[in-house]
C-alpha cells in the first residue's frame, strides 16, 4: 500500500502502476513478506509458500478497490500477474531463509527490488503492438436481412444484452449506432453508457458484403472508465474495424466482426492475452443482438439522435 500511495503522488516519478516493477516486484515483496512473518512451520511448507501471499495479494487489491485507488476491471487484470509474482517471492523468501543467516538484510533486499527495478525499467520506451480480433457468429437469416441490422444499430435494450465478462468487469455496455450515407465516407455514430460517444467513418463499403471503418473517439467523461483502459489512452486505442457478411446456407450467414486495437506498455504479452479476450467478449454481446434481432425479423426503425 506504501508504494501504491507513493505511485499516487508522483513523488517517485519513474514508478509507474503501468510497469513491470509494480505488475511483478510489488507482488513478489508481497510473497516475501507474508512468507517472512511466517512462523518457522509456516515458512518451511511449500504450500504456504505459494497459497498464502495470494491471501494478502487480495487483501492489498481488495483495499486498493474501496479506497478507489484501482478500478475492478484493473485488479481483475492485475490479480493473475500478481498471484504468480507473489508465489515466486514467497518461495524464494522461503529458500533463501533457509540458508542464510541474516533474515533482516535478506527482508530488506526484497523491500528495495521495485525501487532499484523502476529506474532501469523507466530508460525504455513502451513497445507498441497492433493486433487484430476476429469474432464469428452463425445467423438462421438472409444476408440482406442481417445487413440491414448491422448497417445501423437502433436502442439495445437492456434484455436483449447477453452476459459478458467485459460488462461484468466494468466495460460500458453499447446502446446504439446510426449510419448517416450508405457509402465510403459515411459515418455511424455509436453510443455507449456513460455519455461514452464515438465515430466509426466508413473506408469500404460493398452493400450486402462488407464495410470497414476507422474509429475516432468523440467523448469518454473522465470517470466513464478507467485512465489504464481507456479508448485513445496512452496504453490503448482502437483503430479500426469492420463487419463481413458471408452467405453458408440458405437463409445461413456468417457474420463477422473484427477490430484492430494497440497497445503501449512494458508488457505487451501479458496485455494482450487480456485485451484479446476482452475484444472478443464484447464483440460477441454486438453479434449476439444482431443474431436475435434478425432471426426474430426484428422491426429496424432508425433513431436520428446521434
Amino acid at each position: 500500500m506504501a508504494v501504491r500511495l507513493l505511485i499516487e503522488t508522483d513523488v517517485f516519478s519513474q514508478l509507474k502502476t503501468m510497469s513491470i516493477a509494480f505488475l511483478f516486484a510489488v507482488p513478489a515483496v508481497i510473497g516475501a513478506i507474508t512468507v517472512y512473518f511466517g512462523t518457522e512451520s509456516q515458512k518451511a511448507s511449500r504450500l504456504f509458500r505459494v497459497s498464502m501471499p495470494w491471501v494478502t495479494v487480495f487483501a492489498f487489491l481488495y483495499t486498493t478497490i474501496i479506497t478507489y485507488l484501482e478500478a475492478t476491471i484493473c485488479v481483475v487484470m492485475l490479480l493473475p500477474a500478481f498471484m504468480l509474482s507473489a508465489s515466486l517471492g514467497g518461495v524464494a523468501m522461503g529458500r533463501i531463509l533457509e540458508r542464510l543467516k541474516s533474515k533482516q538484510q535478506t527482508l530488506n533486499i526484497f523491500l528495495a527490488l521495485p525501487f532499484l527495478f523502476a529506474p532501469i525499467e523507466y530508460q525504455f520506451d513502451s513497445p507498441t503492438s497492433i493486433s487484430t480480433v476476429d469474432t464469428e457468429i452463425t445467423i438462421n437469416a438472409g444476408k440482406e436481412t442481417v445487413w440491414n441490422n448491422i448497417k445501423s444499430v437502433p436502442a439495445i435494450k437492456d434484455e436483449e444484452l447477453q452476459w459478458s465478462f467485459a460488462h461484468f468487469i466494468g466495460i460500458p455496455k453499447p446502446i446504439q449506432s446510426q449510419l448517416t450515407e450508405e457509402r465510403v465516407g459515411g459515418v455511424r455514430h455509436i453510443n455507449w453508457e456513460k455519455g461514452i460517444r464515438f465515430r466509426e467513418k466508413i473506408t469500404e463499403w460493398k452493400m450486402y458484403d462488407s464495410f470497414a471503418y476507422d474509429i475516432l473517439v468523440d467523448h469518454i467523461p473522465p470517470e466513464a472508465i478507467d485512465k489504464h483502459v481507456e479508448v485513445g489512452g496512452e496504453y490503448f486505442d482502437v483503430i479500426n474495424g469492420g463487419y463481413k457478411v458471408t452467405e453458408i446456407g440458405k437463409n445461413t450467414t456468417k457474420l463477422t466482426l473484427s477490430c484492430t486495437y494497440r497497445l503501449t506498455t512494458k508488457f505487451n504479452i501479458y496485455s494482450k492475452l487480456w485485451a484479446d479476450f476482452i475484444m472478443d467478449d464484447f464483440q460477441k454481446v454486438i453479434l449476439s443482438v444482431v443474431k436475435v434481432r434478425s432471426e426474430s425479423s426484428y422491426p429496424l426503425t432508425p433513431t436520428k439522435n446521434y
